[in-house]
């Protein structure tokens, strides 16, 4: 793998590879805001769960999408332009992957009867890693279907979307003239499949799916230590008018906890769930704020992991934490409602949440009558401690 990939896959793009529980919404295009979001704004636009860090559902060339598969896509996309290749070998990457998993990534239970007692052990080691769904043919896994036993690497290194993006695109470019010949000969050249024509049945999705994702990726690209790919769409809130940061209950007050103050509240959700800027302002702060947030942090981590803070003028400002990832950096504009991250349990934390923040020339105060004087309703079923 690329020096350059490596560091995406440490920085954000693993968040692609997606989670067995997201949410799920097909038969809609990215194209087209979520039905539950094209309605007209009101000055109490509410966030939407519908959407995750893997994207929205869609429809490309007539064939429905899910969430899951709309992420493995935007993964195998974005390392193809961290690599500086060009949209035409993510089309071939797509084609592929079509063919072989219908993208998705997927593991293998060893039962396949050409694999002896040990390799077939091995194989199976495939269910301890995320994926998307199960497979039995020989040794083959992920969306690519690699074979470990045919020198792609170990199934651990193949389980890793990232990894097994890179190791396709490392063996396109080794094929003569790769760029000019036709999608399927491409493929199969890396492949070496008994059907190599069958890439073709994928090649107008590919397109079609490249021309939606590229513009991401290259973003990606361009920052690979940056925020991650913002390709959920933003909530419809008027102009100076504030909105709910994102869905979930409100599991935690503003006040005393456990002896100090909590100074703001938290809302738990699914991993991934959007999370939204409560009113228009500046971006400050978007960072990892502890030791690491590469992964969930705990009680004994200080900080509050991927952090967003934004200045709303006049004083105010409001603070994201915990996030999964972030999809800003600072000293940008965002309008109310922007996509600012995804739900998470970086820093100090013990669970997946938003913790939210408003504070009035720094000093914390109740999100709950705050927003509430503005318009937007945080039902206070939670209480702090």
């Amino acid at each position: 793998m690329t020096g350059t990939a490596e560091r995406m896959a440490g920085a954000w793009l693993w968040k692609a590879a997606v989670p067995l529980a997201l949410p799920v919404l097909a038969a809609l295009t990215l194209l087209i805001p979520l039905a539950v979001l094209a309605a007209a704004a009101t000055p109490t636009a509410s966030a939407s769960s519908a959407c995750s860090s893997a994207g929205t559902g869609a429809t490309v060339a007539g064939i429905e999408l899910d969430a899951v598969q709309m992420g493995q896509a935007q993964t195998i996309v974005t390392v193809g332009a961290v690599r500086g290749l060009d949209s035409y070998a993510a089309t071939v990457a797509l084609a592929t992957a079509w063919q072989e998993s219908r993208l998705r990534m997927l593991a293998n239970d060893g039962s396949s009867p050409d694999l002896t007692p040990e390799q077939a052990a091995e194989t199976a080691t495939s269910l301890t890693h995320p994926h998307d769904g199960l497979g039995s043919d020989h040794d083959s896994v992920n969306t690519f279907q690699q074979r470990w036993i045919a020198g792609w690497g170990t199934v651990a290194q193949l389980m890793d979307p990232v990894y097994a993006a890179d190791a396709f695109y490392s063996r396109l470019v080794d094929v003569p003239d790769w760029e000019a010949i036709p999608l399927t000969r491409a493929a199969q050249a890396v492949q070496v499949s008994a059907y190599g024509d069958a890439y073709a049945r994928g090649e107008t999705l590919a397109r079609q799916l490249t021309a939606m994702l590229w513009p991401a990726a290259q973003g990606a690209a361009a920052d690979p230590a940056g925020a991650v790919a913002s390709v959920c769409p933003a909530l419809p809130v008027p102009a100076g008018g504030w909105a709910r940061p994102t869905t979930g209950q409100l599991t935690s007050g503003f006040g005393l906890r456990w002896g100090s103050q909590h100074a703001g509240v938290d809302f738990a959700g699914p991993r991934d769930t959007p999370v939204y800027a409560a009113a228009a302002g500046t971006v400050i702060t978007a960072a990892c704020t502890s030791t690491y947030c590469d992964r969930d942090g705990s009680l004994h981590l200080e900080g509050y992991g991927n952090l967003v803070e934004l200045d709303h003028g006049a004083g105010v400002t409001t603070r994201y934490a915990h996030l999964s990832g972030y999809t800003v950096a600072p000293g940008r504009q965002v309008p109310a409602g922007a996509l600012l991250g995804f739900q998470g349990a970086t820093g100090n934390s013990t669970g997946v949440h938003l913790h939210f923040e408003v504070r009035v020339h720094g000093a914390p105060v109740d999100p709950v009558p705050w927003l509430a004087d503005r318009g937007v309703d945080l039902p206070a079923t939670a209480t702090a401690g």
